[in-house]
């Protein structure tokens, strides 16, 4: 038997963009962003003072850290439709448990996070074992996890005991200095992914998975496995946010998430990750996430009807992908083009053509 081909990370085709492109981008972005916050500064009341600038980080955390994930699922070559069901379920099964069973809060937490990576699981086998696509099982499973929370709490919310267990509350709705609680979880998860990404094997086999994910398998990297692993990790971070979601605001709606994916998918695309695998940056998606939080607080202030901000934000997204694939289909053009000359020269310096 021939030998498994091996993959360089550092030489290989199948992983990101070159670096200087991505550098590129990720620099656009952030010019991006800071000209929208110079404008919101400016034109609308109250957005640069320091209580809002907070405000606006609080509201974008839950997004930046299930995104964080998503990125992972994204560069991977898939996708999940299912995370804001996700988040409404485990909200409500974290309601039920404290107060319909009176569970511990954190045993309840625990519960609540190994039932999301459950849906994880599920996700991952159907789509990669099973062979649906993304889209399909993640619909099917975004309308069974919102029947389920409706099943739970017969359409009700839960309301939380005032005499809940300090230290739950001081990890999931505490401050450390002026910071709430929910900035520090989504500071902690950007780190953990951007080193995920960066300087793991795991993150190169994300990257290669996505990337080509014929030459990986024949590299040896199991990308079902990987996959589900991505499925894992995006679902988990939706169990983590349901759980800190729940010492913030102490109730448990069946109404939460309520077009929550659409944010997290849109601050993705936003991010710079490539809609079909292979390329992606966490950071960018933290910088997505943080402009469509920006726009949404900035045309509040500025006095716009608050209906505005999803049309705003649904054309951003439409907009982004399409630059996503227009941009990237002339890339591989060009990519194609410049092999083809390549390989024409190479064949007249051997003199494969005959003068006619």
């Amino acid at each position: 038997m021939g030998e498994r081909p091996k993959l360089d990370p550092m030489k290989s085709d199948i992983v990101a963009a070159p670096v200087n492109a991505a550098l590129a981008g990720q620099i656009a972005l952030t010019v991006v962003a800071a000209v929208m916050f110079a404008w919101f500064s400016f034109s609308a009341e109250h957005f640069f003072e320091l209580s809002n600038i907070i405000n606006v980080a609080r509201q974008v955390a839950f997004t930046t850290i299930v995104g964080v994930g998503m990125t992972l699922l994204f560069i991977s070559g898939e996708f999940d439709l299912s995370v804001g069901s996700n988040y409404a379920f485990c909200t409500i099964v974290l309601g039920w448990l404290i107060v319909a069973r009176e569970v511990h809060p954190w045993v309840a937490a625990l519960i609540v996070v190994g039932i999301a990576c459950l849906i994880g699981v599920i996700n991952g086998v159907i789509t990669t074992v099973v062979g649906v696509p993304s889209f399909i099982a993640t619909l099917g499973m975004l309308s069974l996890l919102k029947g389920g929370a409706l099943v739970i709490s017969g359409g009700f919310p839960f309301s939380y005991p005032k005499e809940l267990e300090s230290s739950f509350l001081s990890i999931t709705a505490g401050s450390v200095g002026q910071i709430p609680a929910q900035v520090w979880w989504m500071l902690a998860a950007l780190v953990i992914g951007i080193l995920i990404l960066r300087y793991t094997l795991f993150g190169y086999h994300i990257f290669a998975t996505g990337g080509n994910r014929d030459a990986a398998r024949a590299s040896g990297i199991n990308t079902r496995r990987v996959k589900i692993y991505c499925f894992v990790i995006t679902a988990g971070l939706v169990g983590v946010i349901s759980v800190l979601q729940g010492g913030w605001l102490r109730t448990a709606s069946p109404t939460t998430g309520t077009g929550f994916e659409l944010e997290v998918i849109g601050a993705v695309i936003l991010g710079g990750v490539a809609l079909f695998g292979g390329e992606g940056s966490v950071y960018g998606t933290f910088v997505g996430a943080f402009i469509l939080g920006m726009m949404r607080n900035g045309i509040v202030l500025s006095g716009v009807n608050a209906n505005w901000t999803r049309v705003a934000i649904g054309a951003i997204i439409i907009i982004a992908a399409t630059l996503d694939v227009t941009l990237r289909r002339e890339g591989k053009l060009a990519s194609m083009l410049g092999s083809t000359s390549e390989s024409l020269r190479r064949r007249r310096r051997r003199g494969d053509y005959s003068q006619s």
